[in-house]
């Protein structure tokens, strides 16, 4: 499993997935001490076969 990361700080967010996971419309606030910006987690795998 992968942790989400901030764009804008790096942040590692209290939020993980596997490694097959698709996604996208999923809007979360940073937790980062100075930073609270809202953004949108996407995620497009490409699995290798």
């Amino acid at each position: 499993m992968e942790k989400i990361k901030c764009p804008f700080c790096g942040y590692k967010m209290p939020i993980t997935f596997s490694k097959d996971a698709k996604c996208n419309g999923i809007f979360v606030k940073c937790k980062g001490k100075n930073c609270k910006i809202i953004f949108e987690i996407k995620i497009n795998k490409k699995q290798v076969k």
